[in-house]
């Protein structure tokens, strides 16, 4: 082997090694962002299983509020975006109104 031989594989040698630490360091980096990637699909997951029970807390404390007149709990609901609206009673139904006779013809 002469000299430019030599040099030659030399030169892909380190250019080989220099391949393999840029493929382990991107292969380090990738497990990293899989490992972060997990966790935020498991919070997900685990937040999407709480939202009925989220939801029936949150409605349990309008309903709380609104039936007490409870301004801290409706403070606290409003600091979180919720806010909600009383209804007014409904209306007693009127009084049943007898079904009109049908003339007779004679």
């Amino acid at each position: 082997m002469n000299r430019i031989q030599h040099g030659v594989a030399t030169a892909i040698a380190i250019g080989c090694l220099g391949l393999m630490v840029g493929d382990a360091t991107l292969a380090f980096g990738n497990r990293r962002l899989q490992a972060e990637i997990g966790g935020r699909q498991q919070y997900v997951q685990q937040s999407a299983q709480l939202e009925g029970l989220y939801r029936e807390i949150v409605r349990a404390l309008a309903e709380l509020a609104a039936r007490n007149n409870d301004a801290d709990v409706r403070a606290l609901l409003q600091n979180h975006g919720i806010s909600y609206t009383v209804n007014a009673p409904a209306a007693a139904p009127a009084a049943a109104v007898a079904p009109a006779r049908p003339e007779s013809r004679k």
